[in-house]
């Protein structure tokens, strides 16, 4: 007989800590009892923490922040590579082709498990939420330790109604006589975790106070501003925001005079902790097995999935004009200009210095060597943010945390908020210079002017989210958000036709408004008589 599994009904195996912790480090590197029960856990503080550290451990998943490609997961760079940002390689089998192609059906992989993913981050936290009060312990110690499991949870929805919209909301363990939940709207289900976080966030410890690897305030609010921003309440993301900016700085290296190192050394292991990373998922290796996957590259720029030249060519030269108006772009625009025969060098110079420090491009050196038409990628891209050359040896373990959330994505969002707010321009360019000046492109004023409309400030602040934030697990969110889901699909099909077939994997299909938001998955249809399908995928 063919046993279903349903989201609701593992939530109810909640009476069992599921912690096979591969955290490290001070409190993260708790040993997991077996066969544990509610009569002899949930005692004591140590219990408690072990129970945070569930929490934490369940943002390792291969569905959610790691990105075992190799085996089949959906993570943060296959979600980033679904979008108009990448393409799959490995063509259409691999977990979130179909949402590019226009070809996806409820049963899908990728939905159920980023689904499951979250979900078990939210039955990680309610257990612990529901436990907490009755244990013995200082209370300011219990009321941080709480706060974290909120502000978790508080992520893992936030993950999910950004790309499903009403989810089941969910904030205790479930029963046997109680093992379903209905679909709540969106809108109450921000209510909600909002008002959680409001009265929860002052308990945490502030950044550079807490353990590495914990929560701050800094990030639960930037987690709050956030959610805020994703369901458009302006005032209430510049509220949370107004928590954040100002208490942290961006990275530099060195002197700060290496733009494109600014950037490309933020992500390496030595700075994994600097004050911009505001939340990380802590991974530790090598030879440990506690490390993370994504740094899978087979001693070899990644072949598996690959940024997109529509990416690419949205990286501006450094007067900060798009490659289409510069005089500083050099290479060609003109179709069969680039080809993977006959790379196009030329288009690589004068360019905003994040392009070559997130993209492995012709020319450029891994490991030692230089890789000129024999990239690993269709598209000519390869993706180099997040992956370590010099530690292939070690790809499956590897030591990098993911970072959650950057300081630089809150001075963006807090400029998104203000613009759609309607507030003046004075009020919203401060906040992107910042993230421009860190990487010695110019300012807003001196290359779009004053007195710009609220139209041209959103598109620049949309175009600086692209460039600065990719694949880092955000291009779908924002896309869905902003209603360019089927502008990114016109985008990819109009690359693929202008650099030619052998660019893409795929055709980009747009079938319309059930393309704009994730469908429940059929096996929790199946499965819970409370849930009914989105209107747009029945």
């Amino acid at each position: 007989m063919k046993i279903k599994f349903n989201i609701y009904r593992g939530l109810i195996l909640s009476g069992l800590l599921l912690a096979a912790t591969s955290c490290s480090d001070s409190f993260l590197d708790l040993d997991n009892p077996n066969q544990v029960s509610d009569n002899t856990f949930w005692q004591s503080e140590s219990d408690a923490l072990m129970g945070l550290a569930a929490c934490y451990d369940a943002l390792q998943s291969d569905h959610l922040y790691d990105d075992n490609v190799d085996g089949g997961g959906f993570g943060f760079l296959m979600r980033e590579t679904s979008s108009d940002n990448g393409q799959h390689t490995w063509g259409d089998w691999m977990q979130g082709s179909t949402v590019s192609k226009g070809t996806s059906a409820t049963t899908d992989g990728c939905f159920s498990n980023y689904w499951n993913a979250n979900y078990e981050l939210i039955k990680r936290c309610n257990l612990l939420i529901s436990k907490i009060d009755g244990i013995a312990m200082d209370e300011s110690s219990k009321g941080a330790i709480k706060a974290e499991a909120i502000a978790l949870r508080a992520l893992g929805y936030c993950n999910l109604i950004s790309l499903y919209r009403d989810v089941p909301y969910i904030t205790a363990p479930l029963t046997l006589e109680n093992p379903e939940a209905p679909k709540e709207t969106k809108k109450n289900i921000v209510d909600n975790v909002l008002a959680d976080l409001k009265e929860n966030n002052p308990n945490l410890p502030t950044k550079g106070s807490e353990e590495k690897g914990r929560m701050s305030q800094e990030a639960a609010y930037a987690i709050m501003g956030r959610i805020a921003l994703f369901d458009k309440r302006w005032d209430d993301a510049i509220d949370a925001y107004n928590h954040v900016i100002g208490k942290v700085s961006l990275f530099k290296s060195g002197d700060g005079s290496n733009y494109e190192a600014n950037f490309r050394d933020l992500f390496t292991e030595q700075n994994e902790s600097c004050d911009e990373v505001l939340l990380s998922v802590h991974y530790t290796g090598p030879g440990l097995k506690e490390g993370s996957t994504f740094g899978v590259c087979w001693n070899a720029p990644l072949n598996a999935i690959e940024a997109s030249m529509n990416l690419c060519d949205d990286f501006y030269c450094i007067d900060g004009l798009p490659i289409d108006k510069s005089p500083l772009f050099k290479g060609s625009l003109e179709k069969g200009g680039h080809t993977i025969a006959n790379p196009d060098y030329a288009r690589y110079e004068n360019r905003d210095p994040r392009l070559k420090a997130t993209l492995m491009l012709p020319g450029m050196t891994w490991n030692g060597k230089e890789y000129t038409n024999n990239l690993p990628a269709k598209s000519t891209a390869c993706i180099l943010k997040w992956f370590t050359p010099e530690n292939t040896a070690n790809e499956y373990d590897g030591s990098l945390d993911y970072y959650i959330i950057r300081y630089s994505e809150v001075l963006l969002s807090m400029a998104e908020a203000k613009i759609e707010k309607g507030l003046p321009q004075n009020e919203v360019s401060k906040y992107i210079n910042e993230v421009r000046e860190r990487v010695g492109m110019p300012s807003v004023e001196s290359v779009e002017g004053t007195g710009l409309s609220q139209d041209k400030l959103r598109e620049i602040v949309r175009h600086e989210r692209r460039v600065e934030l990719a694949f880092e697990d955000l291009r779908l969110a924002d896309l869905y958000r902003w209603g360019e889901w089927e502008n990114a699909v016109k985008r990819m099909q109009h690359d693929k036709e202008f650099y030619g077939n052998e660019f893409a994997v795929y055709d980009f299909n747009y079938r319309g408004e059930q393309d704009n938001v994730w469908p429940i998955p059929q096996g929790e249809i199946d499965t819970n008589k409370q849930l009914v399908q989105h209107d747009e995928w029945k």
